[in-house]
């Protein structure tokens, strides 16, 4: 046998006692868990989320294996830019998904027309035979491009600035088994700022099944104006959320509790405030997130050691160039060591809201 083909025998039989090579996903990538439902098959769950089907078999510790069971629970990798499932050209192979709690008296061509998607895509990523869904179902939804808004983001509402302003035409922050509402009487917010938050808190919740509920503080009055205990607010574009923790604090949710790096639940937290930055640039997203600077610091470096941009880092925390430093997403504010305050922006074109 000549050298070229003893060398090309060699190889072939090399590969298969190798094996293909198959990176280890990082807990930054996974974003959603999937229960396999009866007839799926690992080729058709990759092509509904937009990966390959490398990438699940990494994010599960599945080697090779290509057998997969009704009621098997898969975890999903983020296969946006920057995934394993990007081609040479570092474009994305499918949509951004969000994840959707569906409301009493949504149908899935209202769902459909909110996230820019049609009814047979949101069926097909979520197993739907039909059209049926019921209030409390989570769905995974792909998200139309182009920066457009995942909520309805309406004109009018949120009137004035936050430490001077009201709120006409507000909703309130419904009842949910995902979050606990300290004051329902202060939980009153403009239509985006009620369904951005809802969204980070069900994408947590579809990583974190078991997770805690979260506590909810004040949004603000129905009507909106000075609210006792606070100089913003007042135009219901103001939310404080909780924290997420390792064991449920005594006395949580019903009040907040100081996060410290022994108790707080740091891949919870940081996939709730990394949701919540993920609608910085979408319309009506989030404008400032106010966390003390220790709590930013743990952050930050859980956020470094999953693998997360430099880049991305330095534009949201302070952390680590001091509390006075200026331009970031995420700003330090005295008193917010059990809480994060969460500010959204006024819908575009918006000449009322400031």
């Amino acid at each position: 046998m000549a050298v070229s083909g003893l060398i090309v025998v060699l190889g072939v039989v090399l590969g298969v006692v190798a094996g293909p090579s198959v990176q280890a996903a990082t807990p930054r990538e996974q974003t959603a868990v999937h229960r396999v439902g009866k007839g799926e098959s690992l080729s058709r769950i990759s092509r509904s989320y937009g990966c390959r089907i490398a990438d699940l078999q990494a994010a599960n510790g599945m080697g090779e294996r290509t057998v997969i069971y009704p009621g098997e629970r898969l975890e999903i990798p983020n296969c946006g830019p920057g995934s394993s499932s990007q081609g040479k050209s570092g474009k994305k192979n499918g949509p951004e998904l969000v994840h959707h709690r569906v409301r009493k008296g949504e149908s899935l061509s209202r769902i459909a027309q909110r996230y820019g998607c049609s009814p047979d895509d949101i069926r097909t990523r979520n197993n739907l035979r039909g059209s049926m869904i019921h209030p409390g179902m989570e769905l995974v939804v792909p998200r139309g491009g182009g920066g457009k808004a995942a909520v309805e983001v309406k004109k009018g509402q949120s009137v004035g600035k936050p430490q001077r302003g009201s709120l006409t035409g507000g909703v309130q922050l419904p009842s949910d088994r995902a979050y606990y509402r300290r004051r329902t009487a202060r939980a009153y917010g403009a239509s985006h700022t009620v369904e951005y938050t809802r969204q980070a808190i069900a994408t947590v919740r579809a990583r974190y099944p078991k997770i805690h509920r979260l506590a909810i503080g004040d949004l603000s009055h129905d009507g909106g104006g000075a609210l006792s205990g606070h100089r913003s607010h007042q135009s219901g574009r103001d939310v404080d959320v909780g924290l997420y923790y390792r064991r449920k604090p005594s006395g949580y949710p019903k009040e907040f509790a100081p996060g410290t790096a022994k108790n707080l639940h740091l891949g919870a937290t940081w996939e709730l405030v990394n949701a919540l930055i993920g609608t910085r640039k979408l319309a009506g997203g989030v404008e400032h997130i106010f966390l003390d600077y220790e709590l930013q610091g743990l952050l930050y470096k859980y956020a470094k050691e999953q693998g997360v941009k430099r880049s991305l880092l330095a534009e949201v925390f302070q952390y680590p160039r001091g509390k006075g430093h200026a331009g970031t997403l995420i700003q330090h504010v005295p008193a917010h060591h059990d809480h994060l305050h969460i500010r959204y922006k006024c819908p575009k074109g918006d000449s009322g809201c400031k």
